[in-house]
């Protein structure tokens, strides 16, 4: 659920920009759709992402509540350390 200030300008218009370009790179309701080798790609650049302080982005200023855990960053990186491992065994 969206908060009321997103329905105000400009804060609607830096949130929806803000889901559209990370949509853009990755859209984790579409995972499914992306071949295995895709998904092995988007989950380390999610790892790198998350470690380096570029995901989620910005507006954390606005909803602190989307900053991610030291938890939520190791779960991340498991799950790409984990595609890594599968892609090895299968090939």
């Amino acid at each position: 659920m969206w908060p009321w200030y997103t329905n105000i300008a400009p804060f609607s218009w830096f949130m929806a920009y803000g889901v559209n370009e990370g949509r853009k790179a990755v859209n984790f309701s579409d995972w499914v759709g992306y071949s295995p080798g895709q998904q092995r790609k988007l989950l380390t650049e999610s790892c790198h992402d998350v470690m380096s302080g570029k995901m989620p982005g910005p507006y954390t200023v606005l909803r602190p509540e989307t900053r991610l855990s030291s938890q939520d960053i190791d779960t991340i990186c498991a799950a790409a350390r984990k595609a890594e491992a599968n892609a090895g065994v299968s090939q």
